[in-house]
């Protein structure tokens, strides 16, 4: 979709395009803008401090507090958790799109309802016991394996695992993200899928209790499972990284739960 579409598509999301349309307006081009925003996040929610002051530092951040970069890029998180919380959908996508999206390469997201649809013709009931995995292998943002966790019961959430994989790190980063967002227990991958290339890998753990989280992965043990073809290993790879920052939230299945709530 053509930036101006996806602003018809999402009007609940021009908060987010002001807060990091200003920082645009400082003389930063967009696409390293949104890049940013994502790589932020995504440390910020791992508490991994050196990545992420590397991003910071090569922001002014000069003025008036409320008026920085740093102010721009919280306030943008802030207004993207509170339009999920509303609408319950996948939001990183649409925004991508506008922003940084390489179109000259083809590089288009499946719009959310064409996801949902394609849920709703491809689900089927999984085993009654035991975990089960739901794979995307050009998985962009994410969208379509939280329309298939949608598509699921909260108990059937609680048995999945959703792998997704992508050879644009910013969208990999965007998918594990959402994962854990939508609190459910997934593996993301950077690499080729039609080579098992693994690059980087993190897994999203799905809470009750404390809310999703992201954690990285080692890379040889992540190769070995998607080797397997995902028949070798019942469950992910574990890693022995301590669990950090989480975020309470539930899929809309079965039993509606509110989507977007900091714990």
């Amino acid at each position: 979709m053509s930036k101006k579409s996806n602003q018809r598509a999402n009007p609940g999301l021009a908060p987010v395009r002001k807060e990091l349309e200003a920082i645009m307006n400082m003389g930063y081009r967009a696409y390293r803008v949104f890049e940013d925003w994502v790589g932020l996040m995504f440390y910020a929610f791992q508490r991994d401090d050196p990545p992420y002051l590397e991003i910071m530092g090569q922001y002014r951040n000069k003025g008036p507090e409320g008026q920085r970069e740093a102010d721009h890029f919280a306030n943008a998180t802030a207004c993207l958790m509170r339009y999920m919380q509303a609408t319950n959908e996948e939001a990183l996508g649409p925004l991508y799109e506008e922003y940084a999206a390489d179109h000259y390469r083809g590089q288009f997201f499946t719009p959310a309802a064409v996801a949902q649809l394609m849920a709703r013709i491809c689900h089927t009931n999984p085993p009654e016991q035991g975990r089960f995995k739901v794979l995307d292998p050009a998985c962009g943002a994410g969208a379509c394996l939280v329309a298939a966790a949608k598509e699921q019961t909260f108990e059937q959430n609680n048995r999945a695992i959703f792998v997704g994989q992508d050879i644009d790190l910013n969208c990999a980063r965007m998918t594990a993200l959402n994962l854990m967002f939508f609190n459910l227990d997934g593996i993301v991958v950077w690499g080729n899928h039609l080579t098992l290339e693994v690059r980087e890998a993190w897994q999203t753990r799905r809470s009750l209790a404390f809310g999703g989280s992201i954690r990285p992965l080692d890379k040889e043990r992540v190769w070995a499972w998607l080797e397997g073809q995902f028949t070798d290993q019942e469950t992910p790879p574990e890693t022995e990284k301590k669990a950090v920052s989480r975020v309470k939230t539930d899929t809309k299945t079965v039993q509606k739960m509110e989507q977007f709530s900091l714990f």
